[in-house]
């Protein structure tokens, strides 16, 4: 199975995301229904409620809740069957070779890079922007562990998600970044450090122009496919695991 560059994290969502299977299985939640609020479900399940938001956003885009602003979360009437669907999902993940999971991540990035390019707004380039610089300065100082810029990464790459103009490719795309963590790690440990700020901004000056083309060129860099491809071979070398 492959391992999150932040397990503690993703156990918490997973708790939750197993609260809520639970509780439609047994009846106690059934379609229709309100779940408690972000609070109670947080005491209830017995994490924060980061990991809570998380989950609710994984369950929203899997048609199992859906959020009515200013009101609650419910359970959708067909909430079973979607969760049938989602459980699904978690079994091909656990079985899924690297090879797998690298062609689902280049998917969704090539797509969201591309849907940002056309419709981005000032405020999302300023996010993207900011995602770097924080970054750049990450990079710049020799104490920083590699997880601390394994997350940097990441944030970059959600600031991406959230401008592609489509919330379900965003919520998919933070879940599949979680579980491919380990690559990003590793590029970062194999000298990737000096170059993905400036891999990032090639895709923001990308995004910023709306070429789409461009952007989708750029986020399946050929650099940080070499890392991911060593990784997979680390993966599948009996005795090796990723640091």
């Amino acid at each position: 199975m492959v391992q999150s560059v932040l397990p503690g994290a993703q156990s918490a969502v997973k708790a939750v995301l197993d609260f809520v299977q639970q509780g439609v299985q047994t009846g106690r939640y059934q379609g229709g229904c309100q779940l408690p609020p972000e609070a109670e479900l947080a005491s209830l399940v017995g994490v924060s409620r980061t990991p809570v938001r998380e989950a609710i956003k994984v369950l929203e885009a899997a048609g199992v809740l859906e959020i009515r602003r200013g009101v609650g979360t419910f359970l959708r009437p067909q909430a079973t069957a979607a969760l049938g669907q989602l459980l699904l999902f978690q079994m091909y993940l656990q079985e899924a070779t690297p090879r797998k999971l690298f062609e689902m991540r280049l998917m969704i990035e090539r797509t969201a890079a591309e849907l940002a390019a056309k419709h981005r707004n000032a405020e999302d380039l300023a996010r993207m922007k900011d995602a770097n610089r924080q970054l750049e300065a990450l990079v710049a100082d020799p104490s920083v562990t590699l997880d601390e810029l394994a997350v940097a990464d990441m944030n970059f790459h959600h600031s991406v998600y959230d401008a592609c103009g489509n919330e379900l490719i965003a919520t998919l795309g933070r879940f599949i970044t979680t579980l491919v963590g380990p690559w990003i790690r590793q590029s970062l440990e194999r000298g990737g450090r000096s170059q993905v700020v400036t891999h990032h901004n090639l895709i923001i000056a990308m995004i910023e122009m709306k070429n789409a083309g461009g952007a989708r060129e750029a986020m399946s860099d050929r650099a940080i496919a070499g890392s991911l491809e060593f990784f997979q071979r680390a993966l599948e070398t009996p005795g090796r695991q990723p640091g």
